[in-house]
């Protein structure tokens, strides 16, 4: 009987270390990134997302508390809308005097980025910036978002609520689920009246 006692205590304590071991090798393989979004309505979102290391400023994106629109492109995925501000997946251009403006936070200084966000691929702590932005004559941002460190937003994470405003809006899926659930409720409704 001590045998066996023994023998599942020696087990457990197998399974925790190997437990352990994957838990902190999955720890190696990811990495955090701090995203800040400013809105024209002079909100912002600013959250530090854990990712695999190898991830994509859009992949970011796609993890981070925010509502993503995107559409696939030959250049690779292109930001439509973020929390309702911009455009929708089926004419994600349609805005043509705004876009959302994709930068990097370098010493405490936003530099645009000279790729997508789906080719760009950001270090351990690295800070990008989106915000919907005019343009000037030369196709250039007119706006920045505001300059967060790492470290500021992992003290003060800032999570934008929806819907916001400033950009074309549509209804979200929230707002589509509960016209989903009328319908039914009143399909039911005139289905038992019917009987």
């Amino acid at each position: 009987m001590f045998r066996r006692f023994t023998s599942v205590i020696w087990l457990a304590l197998a399974l925790c270390l190997v437990l352990a071991g994957i838990a902190f090798a999955a720890d190696e393989a990811t990495k955090q990134v701090g995203l800040v979004i400013a809105f024209p309505d002079g909100t912002r979102h600013a959250e530090v997302v854990t990712v695999p290391a190898g991830a994509t400023t859009f992949e970011v994106l796609q993890a981070a508390k925010i509502q993503l629109v995107s559409q696939t492109t030959g250049f690779g995925p292109a930001i439509c809308a973020i929390n309702n501000v911009g455009c929708p997946a089926t004419n994600c251009f349609c805005n043509p005097k705004e876009f959302w403006a994709y930068y990097h936070l370098t010493d405490d200084t936003w530099t645009m980025a000279q790729e997508g966000a789906g080719s760009y691929v950001p270090a351990d702590g690295a800070v990008e910036g989106f915000v919907w932005s005019g343009m000037d004559a030369s196709f250039n941002p007119t706006l920045q978002p505001p300059v967060i460190t790492f470290a500021q937003i992992l003290a003060a994470p800032v999570l934008a609520t929806l819907p916001q405003t400033g950009g074309m809006a549509w209804p979200t899926v929230g707002m589509a689920g509960s016209l989903v659930l009328l319908m039914v409720g009143l399909a039911m409704r005139r289905g038992r009246a019917g009987h």
